[in-house]
């Protein structure tokens, strides 16, 4: 009885919280209203304000595609850009994986900072994008390595990804996320079949020009991906700066009364003292301090209390079904990158490809991942999960069978590869992995993505 009595007061606890906060927002609501009641409500200001709000969604779905495409632009010229500053290819694998490892610091930071604002990590992200690129293009007049590698760092610092999620979740409502997801991620698969295509068109400039204050521009196919990003995200920051007003947080304030709904009925109250049960008995003496100070039934939570509450909801939050998903989803970022950052090592040594066969193979690889998405999407209303996912990597196994080429293991050393070797990865069979893999993984990226959504709302 004691311990179903603490689980029931602690659950109470969290369900206070959860209350108080709505009530704050209710006040806060009606005083709003309260304040406009004198002036009736006015059809055109709506339509203003729903137009401001799908602006500014578009803009952070623009602002996903830019990343992606700035992302994959320098994969087919990454490995003549360390060859022309007097380094070895390998070295072009720095180059193009200094930028997720910037990525994964900032969205940290970006993520708590969007708590607060979203205008401001916005245009800061920009800021960087557009200085990183500048710098990466700068690199090749400079011969300098390192500020390649901190022109492609800066440019994962401002990636965008993680907040054009969250403003995603946050502003947009249930009944129209699924559309807007779909928006998200036919854009990402866009941005990433542009990329390629771009570098494919910048490899033909050679020329030369100078401009106040920065000096001699050279634009090749080397550095032109760098200053054309730099441009698109100088405007697109630009763009932002004037027109982007902070959102309405409907999705977040829906959830979040969904959530109190659930901890409130009689179907969720045991799942929800089981899930608190090891909480309440960690925290057993902080409860009872609790309620003794709260004599006349008056609710006041310390800082400290606020804090436990957040790490306890976080530890509930990652299930072993969220466990598995996020291993998913890793295990499908360490698979693609590692396919995709060595495709230009490979097959310039290998086959002698230049920049623009390899670009155009990521490009026809990343148009073709878009259909396959829309068709794994259709076909998921009608199958499992679990049955798709399973089917996806079964395809992206085989693939990387096609890319494993025996005879480097028995035949002697070569420039470039056994051709008469029957089992040798040649063009063909090279071209059949790399598309397997890339598209499968790349699909699975949203299966996988929907099944974190359905363990963890």
């Amino acid at each position: 009885m004691d311990l179903q009595n603490n689980d029931k007061e602690s659950v109470n606890l969290w369900t206070t919280l959860d209350e108080n906060h709505l009530e704050q927002k209710q006040d806060e609501n009606k005083t709003s209203s309260e304040e406009r009641t004198a002036v009736p409500p006015d059809p055109q200001n709506d339509d203003v304000h729903s137009i401001r709000d799908t602006f500014c969604l578009a803009l952070n779905i623009l602002g996903c595609f830019f990343y992606m495409m700035n992302y994959y632009i320098v994969h087919s010229s990454s490995v003549q850009f360390v060859n022309s500053l007097g380094l070895s290819d390998a070295m072009s694998g720095l180059i193009i994986g200094a930028m997720p490892w910037a990525a994964m610091f900032s969205s940290f930071v970006f993520s708590f900072w969007s708590n607060t604002c979203y205008r401001a990590p916005l245009l800061t992200s920009g800021a960087f994008l557009t200085a990183g690129n500048v710098l990466y293009a700068s690199a090749y007049r400079s011969q300098s390595f390192g500020m390649a590698l901190m022109g492609r760092f800066l440019t994962g610092l401002g990636g965008p990804k993680s907040l054009n999620r969250r403003y995603i979740a946050d502003t947009t409502p249930l009944a129209k996320r699924t559309v807007v997801n779909a928006f998200f991620g036919v854009a990402t698969a866009m941005g990433s079949a542009l990329g390629p295509a771009i570098a494919i068109a910048l490899d033909e400039a050679d020329f030369q020009f100078e401009l106040p204050i920065y000096g001699n521009v050279i634009l090749n196919g080397m550095t032109g991906p760098g200053y054309v990003m730099g441009i698109l995200w100088l405007l697109y920051t630009i763009i932002l700066a004037i027109s982007f007003a902070e959102p309405d947080r409907v999705g977040l304030d829906e959830q979040r009364a969904k959530e109190l709904a659930q901890l409130k009925s009689n179907d969720c109250a045991d799942d929800d003292i089981e899930n608190l049960a090891n909480f309440a008995s960690d925290s057993s003496n902080l409860e009872t301090n609790y309620y003794n100070e709260n004599i006349n039934d008056e609710v006041q939570i310390t800082e400290h209390e606020k804090c436990l509450g957040k790490m306890h909801h976080v530890r509930a939050d990652i299930t072993p079904a969220v466990q598995i998903c996020m291993f998913l989803l890793f295990s499908k970022m360490f698979t693609v990158e590692s396919v995709i950052s060595a495709a230009p090592m490979i097959t310039k040594n290998r086959y002698g490809w230049s920049v623009q066969k390899i670009g155009a193979l990521g490009t026809i690889v990343g148009c073709v991942t878009i259909p396959i998405s829309m068709f794994i999407g259709y076909i998921s209303r009608y199958r499992e999960d679990r049955l798709i996912m399973l089917g996806l990597m079964t395809i992206a196994a085989f693939g990387m069978g096609f890319l494993i080429d025996v005879t480097d293991f028995i035949g002697s050393p070569t420039d470039t590869y056994n051709e008469d070797k029957v089992l040798a990865v040649g063009p063909w069979r090279y071209t059949l992995g790399y598309s397997l893999v890339v598209c499968s993984v790349q699909a699975f990226d949203g299966v996988a993505g929907a099944g974190l959504r359905k363990a963890k709302p």
